[in-house]
């Protein structure tokens, strides 16, 4: 299932819930694009295909999967 054609109004009502309990809590995402080291830290950054960028250190990394590029068309 693509994550657009989702229905997520359940993960939407729990965040906000935790949101106003102020509740720890974890969260697993997924994000596919490029990785790069950030300049002077101990962090990492992944430009993500809507040219978002997000920073992490590497002891929240669960698993790191390749992905196989599309084919080119000619």
């Amino acid at each position: 299932m693509i994550a657009k054609d989702r229905d997520v109004s359940s993960v939407n009502s729990r965040l906000g819930e935790s949101s106003v309990n102020d509740e720890d809590v974890e969260l697993i995402l997924v994000l596919r694009g490029k990785v790069r080291r950030a300049t002077g830290s101990d962090r990492w950054r992944i430009r993500v295909a809507g040219r978002h960028v997000f920073t992490f250190r590497s002891e929240s990394v669960v698993a790191v999967t390749p992905v196989a590029r599309a084919a080119r068309r000619s």
